[in-house]
């Protein structure tokens, strides 16, 4: 059982089901007549459903709580079984690293200081002139293998409500997270973008366009300037292609 937007904290047996056709109100006077002590709803409700065509009673049974966990559905379905929901459902969400770098075998983690340099060893990355020129999907993701982080994100295998959301992300889903998450720069800058529940998610962090420190860090955008109209299509171009790419 889960109330809206919020965790799972039990499950239930279901004992029976009663599905009723309603051609009038007095049928729903009749099911309240019989079962409305059981349903506990006020007059409200009742008044609500006056005109319902259909009505569906679940009794239940053996009712147990669970440690609450979260679920992520991609339909309208308003029931899951209990198996459903952990196999395909639930989230597996990724391990994340803090300041991710193997800096001998030419990983590294990059920072911006007036430059862009590994935190770790000093060392530039030293494609800050290619990515000003904003070059194609292929070369971006060639020129974030030095970086550890962003090449991981790139590579990584999506999570199970990322890959049912596949399919579904189109240009305009795109954008709008964009606009929202690295449009202007947040006071919550480099936090905004989670990390699992959504393909757009792992194509930001791998490209480098998650938060504003990654835009500056990466293409040069200062943080406190606005993203312009061909930066919004250039990005989207990117992540666009990121999706038809984990579709194949």
């Amino acid at each position: 059982m889960q109330e809206v937007g919020k965790n799972v904290t039990a499950t239930f047996k279901v004992k029976d089901v009663l599905f009723f056709e309603c051609h009038s109100e007095a049928d729903i006077d009749k099911i309240r007549a019989q079962y409305g002590k059981d349903i506990c709803a006020d007059d409200d409700f009742w008044e609500l459903k006056k005109n319902a065509k259909y009505a569906t009673l679940i009794f239940v049974a053996d009712p147990k709580t669970v440690e609450p966990f979260k679920v992520y559905k991609s339909d309208r379905s308003a029931f899951k079984t209990v198996n459903s929901v952990k196999e395909e459902l639930v989230i597996n969400r990724r391990t994340i690293i803090k300041h991710p770098r193997d800096c001998e075998r030419g990983k590294h983690y990059f920072v911006f200081e007036g430059h862009t340099h590994c935190r770790f060893c000093g060392c530039a990355f030293t494609y800050e002139e290619t990515m000003r020129t904003r070059p194609d999907y292929q070369t971006v993701k060639r020129i974030m293998r030095p970086s550890m982080w962003n090449d991981e994100w790139l590579h990584v295998e999506l999570d199970h409500v990322a890959k049912a959301k596949l399919p579904q992300i189109g240009r305009q889903d795109v954008r709008k997270r964009l606009i929202k998450s690295v449009g202007v720069c947040p006071a919550d800058d480099g936090r905004q973008t989670p990390y699992y529940g959504n393909p757009v998610y792992y194509a930001q962090h791998g490209l480098g366009c998650c938060c504003r420190k990654c835009l500056e860090k990466f293409y040069g955008i200062p943080k406190d300037v606005p993203l312009l109209e061909h930066d919004l299509e250039y990005f989207t171009d990117l992540i666009m292609e990121y999706i038809r790419e984990r579709c194949i």
